[in-house]
Parts: structure tokens; sequence; C-alpha cells
């Protein structure tokens, strides 16, 4: 083994060792913002010295780029994943592969791990705080099993939290892309005729789904301390639904307060999530990071970083994401407060300019 390569190992290992530690505090820590800053910047240059495609896409998007610290951190373009393999390691040390959402036309997005230990810490950590702050729920899950779909995040990170509230029963109720809907409505109806409190989560599509199979007759009011989590976009496959309409489905058909729906912002590319935190008086639809996790609004022209209360497009620092990159620049407008951020959708038009030099970089390989 080359020198290099001992320095880059002894670098991967050491990077790890601190986000693990920081990780294992938890999500209702404080995490020193000149750890964070040192953490992000070794990270990011140990990443790129070890993944040549994602050297080049950073260089090129960062051209012109003006400032230091975290504000000159420039995020890689999530349809980077689509065009090349961003991994710090090996292809043979792969352990677990997500991909991106889509129809069989579309190309998808691949992000590898060579180990989810980060991933499932990080999403366990901030679900405690924000998500499933109770010991025990009655668990249903409008999503598919990792046994049925092994390359959805969404259903990993379901059995992930399975796994830690002790969940040993198969409550996935999706399966082979159709939603079981009569077992979704006996687990509901057991847990509320039990008065247990109910973890209803899942993929909104699946929601829509059910109300649209169940009809009236399937209005429940769920037990106090109930949860209902729905993710991944508001088009369903029966109908599309409004973020409010959803928002007020929810609570008329299941019988909650909007504070007990809690919506969670994460994609494939990412390891962490943010979620909303009105149980700790933040307004809903404002979404909050755990400590290793920053999102900053930045200028769709230039990728530098706005001031706090102006729009841009969100770029998104997790440190959990030492396998690829733990600087993710998404194209969701939103903006950026004091506590928590906001999206206010998709960037419409052309890709941002940063970001198309970057692709571009990755499709030249150059």
């Amino acid at each position: 083994m080359s020198e290099s390569s001992v320095s880059a190992s002894r670098t991967r290992d050491e990077l790890y060792a601190r986000v693990r530690a920081v990780l294992s505090r938890g999500a209702n820590a404080q995490m020193d913002c000149r750890e964070f800053e040192s953490i992000t910047l070794e990270a990011i240059a140990w990443q790129r010295s070890v993944c040549p495609a994602l050297d080049r896409a950073l260089s090129a998007a960062s051209d012109g780029l003006v400032g230091e610290g975290l504000d000159a951190v420039v995020g890689l373009a999530t349809d980077a994943f689509k065009t090349a393999r961003i991994a710090t390691f090996a292809p043979e040390r792969e352990a677990r592969v997500f991909y991106t959402s889509g129809t069989t036309r579309d190309v998808r997005g691949r992000h590898a791990f060579e180990t989810t230990e980060l991933y499932e810490t990080a999403a366990i950590a901030a679900a405690r705080r924000w998500l499933l702050p109770e010991a025990r729920y009655r668990f249903v899950f409008l999503a598919e099993s990792e046994e049925d779909n092994p390359h959805s995040s969404l259903g990993a990170m379901l059995a992930m939290f399975a796994r830690a509230w002790g969940v040993t029963d198969n409550v996935f109720c999706v399966e082979k892309s159709s939603l079981d809907v009569a077992k979704a409505r006996a687990m509901i109806d057991r847990a509320v005729a039990d008065g247990e409190r109910v973890a209803l989560l899942g993929a909104t599509f699946a929601f829509v789904h059910y109300w649209d199979a169940v009809g009236a007759e399937g209005d429940v009011r769920l037990p106090m301390g109930s949860v209902v989590m729905p993710t991944g976009g508001f088009k369903g496959r029966s109908r599309e639904l409004a973020p409010d309409e959803l928002m007020r489905e929810i609570q008329e058909r299941f019988g909650v307060a909007r504070v007990q729906v809690v919506q969670e912002y994460g994609m494939t590319e990412l390891s962490s999530q943010a979620y909303e935190a009105h149980r700790e008086g933040v307004e809903p639809g404002r979404y909050v990071c755990p400590p290793w996790m920053r999102v900053d609004a930045v200028d769709p022209e230039t990728l530098e970083v706005l001031p706090r209360g102006e729009e841009g497009i969100l770029r998104v620092i997790d440190l959990a994401n030492l396998g690829s990159c733990v600087a993710i620049q998404t194209a969701d407008l939103g903006v950026v407060y004091e506590r928590g951020f906001v999206v206010n959708g998709r960037m419409p038009g052309a890709t941002p300019r940063g970001c198309a030099r970057a692709l571009d970089a990755l499709l030249s390989g150059s």
C-alpha cells in the first residue's frame, strides 16, 4: 500500500470516528460551529482526494465562487448521482445501494454505502427527538419492506425504526408495489380498539390510495399520542393532492391535530433527515436539522450563501454522508431562518449555472 493510500485510510478512520462521536451525542446535543466547520472541510478535502469524479464536479461548480470556510463550500448537484459513481470506496466494498425514485424510463440516481452505520444512528437519533418521542407505538408502515425493495431508502429507514423500537411483526403494508388495504385497515382498527398510540408512516401516494379504497368508512380517531408521517411528494397514483389538502385530509380522516402530523425532509442522496418541530414551538411547515446537518439557501447563479430570510436553492451539509459527499446541492427552492427552513417547491427552468458546469465536467470526464 502506497504512502498516500495509508494516509487516506487514516484520514477516513479519523473522520468516521469524529462523526460517530458527534452522532452518539444524539439530536438534542449542541455542536460547536467550529467543530462542524472543521469536520466539513476536512471531509470534503478527503472525499475529493479519493473520488476523482467528485473532485472534477466540485472544481467546476466552484469556479468563481468567493468566500471562505463554510461559505466557500459548494454542494454536489443531486443529478451527479445519475451521471457518475460518487463514492469514497471501491465498488467491491458496497454494502447497500439506494436508488432515487423514477419511472422505468428515467435515469435513476444511485447512492452507494460502504456501511449504513452512520445512516442508522443519524436516522434513529433524529426520529427520537422529532418524530417518535415515546418508547412504544403500534407501527403501521404504508411502504415497501426492505425485502420487497432493498434499494428504497424509505423502506430501509422504516426498518431501522422498527428494530430500534422493538417491533418484530411485519408492519409493512405495500407488497410488490401494491398497497394491502385490508391489512393496513385491520392494523389501524386493532390499535384504535386497544387504545394504543399509532405510528402511521409511509409514502404520500399510499395514504391517498388508502383513502380512496376505504372511503368514509375508514375514518377513525387515532389514540392520543399517535403520529402520522407522510413523505415522498404529493402526487398520488390515483389522484393528486396539494400539500394543504393532504394535511387537512390526514387530520380529518385520522382524527389527529396538526401537531401530530410530522413531515420529514430528506432525499436518497443524503444520510440524515430534517423534521418539522412544531412540538418545540416551531411553526408547521418549517424543518429543523440535527446538529450534524446544516441547510443554507444559495444564489442559483453564483451558488453563494444568501442571508437568512432570502429565497434560494437549498444546499445541505450532512456529516453522516462520508461515503459519498457531505455537501449536496438540491434543486429545492427555500428560505432559511434562524430556526429552521421552509421548502417552496422545485426550482423552475434551467439547471443552475454552477451545477450545470459540474455535470458537464462529469460527462466530459475532464
